[in-house]
């Protein structure tokens, strides 16, 4: 029988904090609303594990270690049991250290640990059991932000917004979710919800809106919260080259993006407990890792990272967090749509979904065909052409070995 806790932090930045998603420079001045961590803790009676959730662009490798070695100090469980991932708001603070010019805040980093510390104590006490339902929906809120035109030539949506009648990109509408229901009030509990769309809904180009934010996510967890009384924990998934449709609109498309999204969730919730095949039969819990090494474009000296400088390889780590037919893999960047689409196409596993910037910062993660035509995330990317299809390829050995085992 699974038992779980729900846990919570705010993790907001003072205001005057550098924000970390459209450049070195931009100040924040105002908070809009707070920045979380949002968690569960799950025991299912042999295995215990936990899912963190940031609102933060990401995290550096070194500062993820760190939190999990200081974190499974606290709890007692092992740090490879607990899987970090970042909803990648660009409305919060320098977290990662993306170029010289924007490196990680340390003051910050060790302020948000002990922000984390708080918020796990105890908190393998007192769990609930639950019942455990799937279910996903298509959510057609996402565009993909590589338009191609004449001659093969791939625009930049964000800075070309006209070309959005012809943005006809591939993307990923699945929004998934996860209900944790008492087994006592037969109520949510508590929820995770995926969904894959960079968070940039707020911001106009880092001009307009300077308030700390955690952008749609957080519209999306208070609507869920305040419809269905559980907990909503929101991930990010392989949107490297995914936006919402009105991205850079504002505070007021960010609200009503968040809250359509909310209310999808929200609304499946009474048909989920009545379907036949969404509940989980048996929501055991299992973690497991994989280590790959990466080439690294050291003749990309232009958007070399400080990390990588002096290095021609990197060991990328995946995590692997499943609940009975459902896996999470938890990636060490920003996936684009088209890789994570084929790791969701061949999973042995119901429902897969990825978690945004869980082990690591490795910058964007192309497919193949994303460098012969170039563009933002190819020409930034800290990778060589087919890291990304081996990254891949080697998750789906992985599920492959899973299930025969």
């Amino acid at each position: 029988m699974l038992r779980i806790k729900t846990f919570r932090n705010k993790i907001t930045p003072v205001v005057g904090a550098l924000l970390g998603g459209y450049g070195p420079d931009n100040v924040s001045n105002g908070v809009y609303d707070d920045l979380l961590l949002s968690g569960l803790a799950f025991n299912d009676g042999r295995r215990k594990a936990l899912l963190l959730s940031y609102d933060l662009i990401g995290m550096d490798r070194p500062l993820i270690l760190e939190l999990r070695k200081r974190a499974a100090a606290k709890t007692g469980i092992k740090s490879g049991s607990i899987i970090v991932a970042c909803t990648h708001t660009h409305s919060g603070p320098h977290s990662r250290s993306a170029s010289k010019e924007s490196l990680r805040d340390e003051k910050y980093s060790e302020w948000l640990i002990e922000r984390t510390l708080e918020a796990l104590e105890g908190v393998f006490l007192g769990m609930e059991p639950v019942d455990v339902y799937r279910h996903s929906v298509n959510a057609y809120e996402n565009i993909n932000r590589r338009v191609l035109l004449a001659g093969s030539r791939f625009a930049y949506l964000p800075e070309e917004k006209h070309l959005k009648p012809v943005a006809d990109g591939v993307t990923d509408p699945e929004l998934g979710m996860l209900f944790f229901v008492s087994r006592r009030t037969k109520k949510d509990l508590a929820n995770i919800v995926n969904y894959s769309a960079h968070p940039l809904a707020s911001q106009r180009r880092g001009g307009k809106s300077l308030k700390i934010t955690s952008d749609y996510p957080g519209a999306l967890r208070r609507t869920v919260e305040r419809k269905l009384g559980g907990f909503c924990v929101f991930t990010t998934g392989a949107c490297g080259d995914l936006h919402p449709y009105d991205c850079e609109g504002g505070f007021k498309k960010m609200e009503s993006l968040g809250r359509r999204l909310g209310l999808k969730v929200s609304g499946s919730f009474s048909r989920v407990l009545k379907a036949a095949g969404c509940r989980i039969k048996s929501p055991e819990v299992e973690t497991r890792s994989i280590k790959v090494p990466m080439a690294i474009n050291a003749g990309n000296k232009k958007h070399i990272m400080p990390l990588f400088e002096k290095k021609k390889t990197e060991t990328a780590e995946v995590v692997f967090l499943r609940i009975g037919d459902v896996c999470f893999a938890g990636v060490p960047g920003e996936l684009l749509a088209e890789p994570g689409l084929e790791i969701k196409w061949n999973s042995p596993f119901k429902k897969t979904y990825i978690l945004y910037n869980s082990t690591g910062y490795l910058s964007y993660m192309p497919h193949a065909n994303a460098f012969v035509n170039g563009g933002y995330e190819a020409d930034t990317s800290q990778l060589m052409q087919y890291e990304t299809f081996k990254l891949v390829n080697r998750i789906i050995q992985e599920f492959k070995k899973w299930k025969k085992s």
